[in-house]
């Protein structure tokens, strides 16, 4: 999925969700948990000054991050 904006009106924002439905890693089969972290491993070597991954647990995470940036 992706936000876009106009250039030069405001920054844009690009993301990848990835839902499991629950945040315990205790819920997750180990095949689903490896998945997820090779996906950080994938994100975290592509993050560059203009690309940042950032792992986030709720919408208004996300949403916090956004304002940040």
């Amino acid at each position: 999925m992706s936000v876009q904006f106009n250039k030069g009106t405001v920054k844009h924002i690009f993301f990848i969700a990835e839902t499991k439905g629950a945040m315990d890693s205790l819920n997750l089969r180990p095949i689903e948990q490896a998945k997820i972290d090779c996906a950080k491993k994938l994100f975290h070597e592509l993050s560059t000054e203009d690309v940042v991954y950032h792992e986030v647990d709720s919408y208004q995470r996300l949403l916090d991050i956004m304002e940040s940036i």
